[in-house]
């Protein structure tokens, strides 16, 4: 009979190989056709094979495994180190997997409250989502940017795929409640979206009718040339006043709008450049007469810069017109002159307003018998009562000087 080192298996004489177990030895089958070393090594293999299991489910527990996998793992091991074909140290690993299960509790207990903690923030997130979705659905539809809503819409129906494929389970009543609510307002959305675009597809098909019509309109201007400008500017404000199109039908119509205004503008152009060359010689000529004439601006007499004004005015008048570009300087040079005659005029009425006047010689006057009395007072006053005196009689010769 033979047996292993460490004493845990043995072969006997008839092949039978044993395991030991405490004080125990049972028999766990026989290697008839190789020698002792050859049996003992086989069935150590299978206890080395069972003891690496053990191993995993350590490293499982230390690295914090799911407990209810870990559970499921030990109680096959139950099975396997119940009565196994195995030669080692079997009670060592009953007592390392019984090790194990006393440390599943608290493992357990620590998972469940992660997970507790990790449901309600899964329950958190998705109520953020929900309410971000009836967010949006309770909104005016007409003040919604459906465009930008859309791409939310889709967003946000994505995160809750993809949080409900990868996020933790939650309780299915919650989950439900949550869906119902995000899945309502959803479509209400949908319902609103589609309700607005039909609206706006009526809208757009009236809008390219009306405004067909204004083109029609326009076009027909063509043949009036520049005269037509005012209805055609009549036909603008109408198309204003309209409703909006598509954005791609819109653009399209206003292009074919404006071709009609900007021949109409273009031929006005064609006439102000041809009236502009024409009346090129009236400029130069109106600028040598404002030349001859800008000796105004010296005369201080009214009536001599009044009939020069007229003279200048009548032959000023005579001149035919000037090109745009140059009316507004010959205007103002002009305005000059007027502004400096006008001036001439007031100041010469403001001197000779009959109701001023009368009042000046009103006062010139009483200051006049005034000082001759003060006069008079100073020719009989005694020289140390004359200083108040004196100072009266220089302040209203002043005044006179004044008046006069």
């Amino acid at each position: 009979m033979a047996t292993s080192a460490d004493s845990f298996g043995r072969v006997d004489d008839d092949g039978t190989v044993s395991v030991r177990e405490g004080d125990v030895w049972r028999a766990v089958g026989s290697f008839p056709d190789g020698t002792p070393d050859e049996a003992l090594a086989y069935f150590t293999r299978k206890f080395d094979d069972l003891e690496a299991t053990v191993s995993l489910a350590e490293q499982r527990v230390k690295a914090g495994a799911a407990a209810r996998d870990i559970t499921k793992q030990l109680n096959r091991l139950d099975k396997d180190l119940l009565e196994p074909s195995a030669v080692g140290d079997i009670v060592a690993l009953r007592q390392r997997v019984h090790a194990l299960r006393e440390k599943l509790p608290t493992l357990e207990a620590k998972q469940d409250e992660a997970n507790q903690a990790a449901v309600a923030e899964a329950l958190a997130h998705r109520e953020k989502i929900v309410a971000d979705m009836e967010a949006i659905a309770g909104q005016d539809p007409s003040k919604i940017r459906w465009k930008q809503a859309t791409t939310t819409m889709t967003e946000l129906f994505d995160a809750w795929q993809t949080h409900q494929q990868s996020g933790p389970r939650v309780p299915k009543k919650t989950a439900d409640e949550l869906w119902g609510r995000f899945r309502s307002a959803r479509n209400t959305l949908e319902k609103a979206r589609r309700a607005y675009f039909q609206d706006l597809d009526k809208v757009s098909k009236e809008a390219k009718t009306i405004k067909k019509d204004l083109i029609t309109a326009a076009e027909a201007l063509l043949e009036k040339g520049s005269a037509a400008i005012p209805a055609y500017r009549s036909l603008l404000a109408r198309w204003k006043e309209a409703p909006r199109a598509s954005k791609s039908v819109e653009d399209g119509l206003w292009a074919q709008f404006k071709k009609a205004g900007d021949a109409l503008y273009g031929a006005k152009a064609a006439e102000v450049k041809r009236d502009d060359e024409t009346n090129s010689v009236n400029a130069e000529s109106k600028k040598a007469l404002l030349a001859e004439f800008a000796d105004i601006l010296t005369l201080t007499d009214r009536n001599q810069a009044s009939q020069r004004l007229r003279i200048f005015q009548t032959r000023f008048a005579a001149l035919g017109p000037v090109p745009k570009k140059l009316l507004r300087a010959i205007d103002d040079q002009v305005k000059k002159l007027e502004t400096h005659v006008k001036s001439l005029e007031q100041e010469f009425w403001t001197k000779n307003d009959p109701e001023k006047k009368a009042r000046s010689e009103s006062m010139t006057g009483q200051l006049t018998a005034a000082i001759a009395e003060l006069e008079d007072k100073l020719r009989d006053a005694s020289g140390s009562n004359t200083s108040d005196l004196e100072a009266e009689l220089a302040a209203k010769k002043a005044w006179l000087e004044v008046l006069l």
